[in-house]
């Protein structure tokens, strides 16, 4: 994701997108760069300190996953169901793959 801009933890709001891999000061990622930030995710970003975080920008939108990516993502999902998993696995797998579980609502 290119662009973004930086600004202070506390002007962050759930449903933003990170433009940038979000860091702790010793390196380790905390957040992938298009991870969609929620409440509880802002919440415990306050409590370990993180100052700032860089967001794309109002008319920007997280780039699809890639194959490579969903690949990473697929395999990931069979080692921690590897011993079954059913339902659970299937509709992780759906989430991960970024397509709806059940057909949008005609109402």
């Amino acid at each position: 994701m290119s662009g973004g801009r930086e600004i202070p933890l506390e002007l962050a709001e759930a449903g933003m997108v990170l433009a940038a891999p979000l860091c702790d000061g010793h390196g380790a990622v905390l957040l992938p760069e298009g991870a969609v930030l929620a409440e509880g995710t802002l919440a415990a970003l306050r409590r370990r300190g993180v100052p700032s975080c860089v967001v794309a920008g109002a008319d920007e939108a997280p780039a699809p996953p890639s194959p490579e990516e969903l690949a990473r993502r697929a395999e990931r999902l069979r080692h921690l169901f590897r011993h079954g998993g059913g339902e659970l696995q299937r509709l992780l797998t759906l989430y991960r793959s970024q397509e709806p579980p059940c057909p949008p609502s005609t109402k």
